[in-house]
């Protein structure tokens, strides 16, 4: 029973971030973005991710920190690791991007920016990233790979991460944030630290931020 409800609160989890994504993607609500907005956002990603992981490891396990990956071993290599990849990804894009010359108005992250002040170019990354990864690598990608192949959890795990940036109607905000998950899963799987993902998640998001408030 207490399985049974784990998998539930996980589904419903997926059911509610794919299909809010999917409602908005065909209506094409418009709402003005404001810093109310911004938090209220960040608050229901706790609510819609971090929770229903904590849940899930706790109904199935019955302890959560240690089977979320949260763990004071190899803490700070993990943290190093996630930081210097995430570094070495933002340059190897931006070089990329920057050879191609390629150029996509983003309406929704341009919103954002407009909204930017100091707490929130900490908060928005360090939120995202903790709520992001702990979902995304530290539930779905851990959870796949003790059922099965590596490979197939980090590609499913990225896959439904970059789909959840749906709402920001480019395709750079698709492309990038899968191959961004291609590159933390591998850090999950190799680190078995959810703190290499975070960090990098936080990082790329911090700086992406400062770029674009400058």
């Amino acid at each position: 029973m207490r399985k049974f409800v784990a998998y539930f609160v996980v589904a419903f989890s997926l059911l509610i971030i794919y299909g809010s994504i999917a409602f908005s993607t065909i209506t094409h609500v418009e709402y003005e973005i404001n810093t109310t907005l911004i938090l209220s956002s960040l608050f229901l990603n706790l609510l819609i991710m971090f929770l229903p992981a904590i849940l899930f490891v706790y109904l199935v396990y019955g302890r959560v920190w240690h089977e979320l990956y949260f763990r004071k071993e190899g803490a700070i290599k993990s943290t190093i690791y996630g930081i210097s990849f995430s570094l070495l990804f933002i340059l190897l894009t931006s070089l990329i991007i920057w050879i191609s010359g390629y150029n996509e108005a983003n309406p929704l992250a341009e919103e954002i920016r407009k909204n930017m002040n100091l707490p929130l170019l900490f908060l928005i990354p360090f939120l995202s990233a903790l709520t992001e990864e702990t979902y995304f690598r530290g539930l779905i990608q851990m959870q796949m790979e003790r059922k099965g192949n590596a490979l197939v959890a980090i590609v499913v795990s990225s896959l439904l991460f970059s789909l959840a940036h749906l709402e920001y109607g480019t395709y750079i905000q698709i492309i990038m944030p899968f191959v961004f998950g291609i590159v933390l899963g591998i850090l999950m799987h190799f680190c078995k630290n959810v703190m290499a993902p975070i960090s990098a998640h936080f990082m790329y998001n911090f700086i992406s931020l400062t770029i674009s408030a400058c």
